[in-house]
């Protein structure tokens, strides 16, 4: 008899601790936390790539806007030494004409354009109206719709 309790005994033990366990690893609170802890997770890796992305694209846009002004810098004085140093043929082709002012964003002066302060690298998305309306990259962005045919 003695070997039967002890028997019941560690049965009851074990499915006691088997419910515990389950409880603990596999209910559906267990699962909610640990997707609700992967979520966070990846969504502050996300955020985090974001910021990455974003910063990468703002240093890019100054180190572009640094070039350009180099590059206006150094044709300006080509421009101005050719003048003085060469032929008069090379020297009109170099000069500051109204067109490559313009490229250049300067006036007649050489002096950078007012509007030139105010530009900014161009964006990869069109701005919406309303959450509703479609974006710049969509297929069909643009496009009339057309009429079906089974509504009339």
């Amino acid at each position: 008899m003695g070997i039967w309790l002890v028997g019941i005994l560690c049965f009851v033990i074990g499915l006691v601790a088997g419910a515990l366990i389950f409880k603990q690893f596999l209910s559906d609170a267990a699962k909610v936390k640990n997707l609700t802890d992967e979520l966070d997770d990846l969504n502050e890796t996300h955020n985090d790539y974001q910021q990455s992305v974003y910063s990468h694209f703002e240093n890019t846009a100054q180190l572009v806007n640094k070039l350009t002004l180099s590059y206006r810098e150094v044709y300006k004085r080509l421009a101005r030494d050719a003048d003085i140093l060469c032929p008069e043929d090379i020297s009109k082709q170099l000069s500051l004409t109204k067109q490559s002012s313009d490229l250049l964003g300067t006036d007649s002066a050489g002096n950078l354009n007012d509007q030139m302060d105010d530009l900014f690298p161009p964006r990869d998305y069109a701005t919406k109206v309303s959450p509703d309306q479609k974006g710049g990259l969509a297929a069909d962005y643009g496009l009339p719709k057309k009429e079906d045919p089974e509504t009339h």
